[in-house]
């Protein structure tokens, strides 16, 4: 067919391009859809590829002493009590209380926690978001007012746990969102980690804010002392019997973040999960183990990473969809050639080069990461190459003669030729 727009190659693999995404995206659906009845899809979903970084690249942190923990188990409000008025004798930088105390308990157990609370210069409690309306947080859960009344300040203590998931759910954190507008969008209520790091380091905070992103990826460090994890422990933390015997020296506490929250019943515990989180430090990163780290060491790794201002840069979204369309485009040209030019060697050679692909993105994915803390998301790009030499077979062999005379002539002669066979027969 003279003149047709399938006989030029650049405009003919223009359209392949467009054919391959409505494949991808048709295959995304169907995914989504049998993912709810694949309980090996359902625990593969929550994996990345930057998870390998952790597990098998990088080598041990430094010790980060800018960050105490302090595990307060199951202790009654007395004993916590207790805890505060010992760790802030030895002068803190800031204290702060990654719990709630939304009741009374009785007056001597609140009496002591309230008094506690007003010895301290630099109290920081966490709040929780709990209600969004217009993109605005309009409702808060805080402590009781008269425990918050001594607070120094607040912030929000909510992780990011997958999309419309709740933190309470088992999925794996890797973000958080530093800010959020609070009753109007010229008020802002900050991260708990981001509030705790200002009193350490206000200007690397400043600098954080400016880079005013709605969501920052957590560079994980480590995790605490007593936890499980690939790496050494980055944090020191301090159990229940050692602050109530006051089992440590001065020089830890002095100047220091402490970070009052649940470690377990104590440390080591295996049976507690509350407040508790996979990570991508978490041993078994394919399926699902056990949850590795609790709600106040991934506060602790946040402030880490302020404090360090060694940030997560993620490649946008826009840039993601140029590369997979670039990288079709160029795959389509190539492949095309080898369609018409060697087309008995077309599925061998287009499947070894798949693969060499695939194994560079993917190399690209986890280096980037590894070395320049980049997160490249280039899943798109993964996809198309993946399908992009079987989706131009079925462009080639079935969409383009749909749409030629000489194609539709074809397949009706041949229809019409079985005909004539069946009733010679």
């Amino acid at each position: 067919m003279k003149g047709s727009i399938f006989k030029n190659i650049w405009i003919d693999s223009i359209l392949a391009t467009a054919f391959i995404f409505v494949v991808i995206f048709g295959l995304f659906s169907l995914i989504n859809v049998f993912d709810a009845i694949d309980p090996v899809g359902e625990a593969l979903e929550d994996v990345e590829f930057n998870d390998i970084v952790y597990s098998t690249l990088r080598e041990d942190p430094p010790a980060d002493d800018n960050i105490v923990l302090v595990n307060i188990g199951r202790l009654p409000r007395r004993l916590i009590a207790e805890q505060v008025r010992i760790i802030n004798k030895y002068n803190p930088k800031v204290i702060g209380m990654d719990t709630f105390f939304p009741y009374p308990k009785g007056e001597a157990q609140d009496t002591a926690l309230v008094n506690a609370f007003k010895e301290v210069d630099n109290l920081v409690m966490a709040t929780k978001l709990e209600r969004w309306d217009d993109k605005v947080v309009d409702s808060l859960k805080l402590s009781a007012e008269k425990f918050r009344v001594h607070a120094e300040d607040f912030g929000f203590a909510n992780l990011i746990v997958g999309e419309g998931v709740e933190q309470e759910d088992v999925k794996t954190c890797r973000s958080f969102i530093p800010k959020e507008p609070y009753l109007n969008k010229d008020s802002l209520h900050y991260a708990f980690a981001v509030k705790l790091a200002e009193y350490k380091a206000p200007e690397k905070v400043k600098r954080f804010i400016e880079r005013d992103n709605d969501v920052e990826y957590i560079n994980y460090k480590g995790n605490a002392m007593g936890s499980e994890t690939n790496f050494a422990p980055t944090f020191f933390a301090l159990d229940v019997p050692d602050v109530l015997n006051e089992n440590f020296v001065p020089e830890l506490i002095e100047d220091k973040i402490v970070i009052f929250g649940m470690l377990g019943e104590y440390f080591g515990d295996p049976y507690n999960v509350e407040d508790k989180y996979y990570t991508p430090l978490n041993k078994k990163y394919a399926g699902r183990g056990a949850p590795d780290m609790y709600g106040a060491v991934i506060h602790a790794n946040i402030i880490s990473m302020i404090m360090d201002e060694d940030y997560v840069y993620k490649l946008e979204e826009h840039y993601q969809i140029i590369i997979a369309v670039l990288l079709c485009y160029l795959n389509v040209v190539a492949f095309m050639w080898v369609y018409y030019a060697l087309k008995n060697w077309y599925d061998g050679i287009t499947k070894i080069v798949q693969l060499i692909e695939l194994l560079l993105i993917l190399g690209a994915i986890i280096y980037s990461y590894h070395l320049y803390n980049i997160n490249l998301e280039l899943t798109l790009a993964m996809g198309v190459v993946a399908v992009v030499g079987d989706s131009l077979e079925v462009y080639n062999g079935v969409v383009k003669n749909m749409f030629t005379k000489e194609g539709r002539k074809e397949l009706f002669s041949v229809n019409k030729r079985v005909k004539d066979k069946v009733e010679i027969n």
